[in-house]
């Protein structure tokens, strides 16, 4: 059946502009050039969002320009300076590489404590010096427009304090400042469970003036995964601040520390170190010390010792294969040493950085020995930036590495199947024999833990891998740290989500 004639005369129209169309755009993009949307999606519209990967290509070679160029650090707390400080480290390399003289760093903050100041000079923490001013004095600063010098970007070393204290002073400034004239906040923080200041967050949410800066993926993930949750709720106070737009970003606090030790080569595996407040909610002390006993008892030449035998404590065995085991518990407050260990562990409190730096460095391990899942889920240790930054490996779990993110190189830790406790890890270390640990049947249900092959596995890379890393692999892996670092910082000053 033929269609009605006026039917096929508007085909016809239509087939003659649509031909006509062709032949135009054909003429206007021959030869090599093409369309904006053939460069951007090869041929799809942009909203499409096809070829992901080419779309960051061509976004790349569009980078907002730098934002922020009036850095104000701040807090009240008289800790985390080490934390805090370093990422004014990268702040200030990121201002060399876009250069000029109109990029200033602020400091209101107490006075460094246990001679940190000294380190922030030889370091070279603080560079593009502005003010360096009590924390009362940041309001003044902030009050002003950029104009007249005021802030543009303020970080908080501990947002955990230092929002509650400065939230309504800011929030003034905020309404002061004119719209071409906002500043942001980065808020450093620590702990996902210290709630109490997180009543201000919305506030700033929803004016686009706030982003997150944790010292470990584990926690900017349960921030983020809290924040989904909160703004999926049905309280419109809740799915109106955007929380789950929120900039969360993960800055490693990993500083590079100089003249570290040149360690001989072959060394025994001698002196472990577990760093951190004397506290057993904190570091599981209690169960450290119940298996070096356990394990001491059960071969006491392994670690350096000579059985007990009638004596209150273990003393060293100049006899033995290698020199006596060293347990070094390093940080604040005090902590009972059970008679055993008197010659084994020794505690070190309260020492100048300097001090502290070296006593550290001068170990072969650092062992995490967290007490619970406390920092694998909401709060981060500054222990494994610290032993990293000083060269030493950290005694870790795949868990452990995935949880910190920065760490899940095998140039920077030694990796222990779960089941293997630390100090069966770092008996089998020290003495390149496992086979005590995989003959042992711990649940008591007639089958040895060596049974379970993925242990076995694990406990043979592991000692495969071994516990020294060499200072090239050290090197390698910093330089990747820092310029991930780097990157976060630019965000930061550019604005970028």
């Amino acid at each position: 059946m033929l269609p009605p004639p006026r039917v096929a005369s508007l085909a016809f129209v239509a087939l003659l502009v649509f031909g006509s169309l062709w032949v135009l755009t054909r003429s206007l993009y021959s030869g090599e050039e093409t369309s904006v949307w053939d460069r951007t999606q090869a041929g799809y519209p942009p909203y499409l969002n096809i070829h992901e990967h080419e779309s960051e290509a061509v976004a790349t070679a569009e980078i907002p320009p730098r934002r922020r160029r009036n850095v104000a650090f701040a807090t009240t707390f008289v800790l985390h300076g080490d934390v805090y400080m370093a990422f004014a480290k990268t702040i200030g390399e990121a201002m060399d590489a876009e250069g000029g003289d109109d990029q200033r760093i602020h400091l209101f903050a107490p006075e460094f404590s246990f001679g940190f100041q000294e380190i922030i000079d030889d370091l070279e923490l603080w560079t593009h010096r502005g003010i360096r001013a009590d924390p009362d004095q940041l309001i003044e600063h902030v009050n002003k427009s950029s104009d007249e010098g005021g802030i543009d970007l303020i970080v908080f070393g501990t947002c955990e304090f230092d929002m509650n204290v400065w939230h309504n002073a800011l929030a003034d400034a905020w309404s002061r400042r004119s719209e071409d004239d906002k500043f942001k906040i980065v808020c450093v923080v620590h702990n996902v469970d210290d709630v109490n200041w997180q009543r201000h967050i919305p506030y700033w949410s929803r004016r686009n003036a706030i982003r997150l800066l944790p010292i470990a993926d584990h926690v900017g993930e349960t921030f983020k995964s809290r924040f989904a949750v909160q703004a999926d709720s049905a309280e419109p106070l809740l799915y109106t601040a955007g929380l789950d737009h929120i900039p969360i970003d993960v800055h490693a606090p990993v500083l590079d520390i100089p003249n570290l030790p040149v360690k001989p080569l072959p060394r025994n595996l001698e002196k472990a170190v577990i760093q951190g407040t004397f506290s057993v909610g904190r570091r599981n002390y209690p169960g450290i010390f119940r298996d070096l006993i356990a394990s001491i008892h059960e071969d006491p030449r392994a670690w350096g010792y000579h059985p007990l035998e009638g004596r209150k404590s273990f003393v060293p065995d100049p006899g033995a294969p290698a020199p006596p085991f060293q347990l070094l518990l390093v940080g604040a407050g005090w902590l009972e040493i059970p008679d055993e260990l008197a010659y084994v562990v020794s505690m070190h409190t309260d020492l100048p950085y300097k001090d502290f730096y070296r006593l550290i460095a001068d170990c072969d391990v650092v062992v995490p020995a967290f007490a619970d899942n406390t920092y694998l889920t909401v709060q981060a240790s500054s222990t494994i930036a610290l032993a990293t930054e000083l060269n030493v490996p950290i005694l870790v779990t795949n868990r452990t590495r995935r949880m910190y993110g920065y760490i899940d190189d095998s140039r920077a830790v030694i990796t222990r199947p779960a089941a293997m406790p630390e100090v069966q890890a770092l008996k089998a270390l020290r003495t390149g024999d496992a086979s005590a640990f995989l003959s042992s049947d711990p649940a008591d249900i007639g089958l040895s833990i060596g049974s379970l092959h993925p242990v076995q596995a694990g406990v043979t890379d592991m000692l495969r891998e071994g516990w020294v890393r060499d200072r090239k692999s050290w090197d390698e892996w910093k330089q990747g740290v820092w310029r991930r670092n780097r990157e976060v910082a630019e965000k930061i000053l550019r604005d970028i989500s």
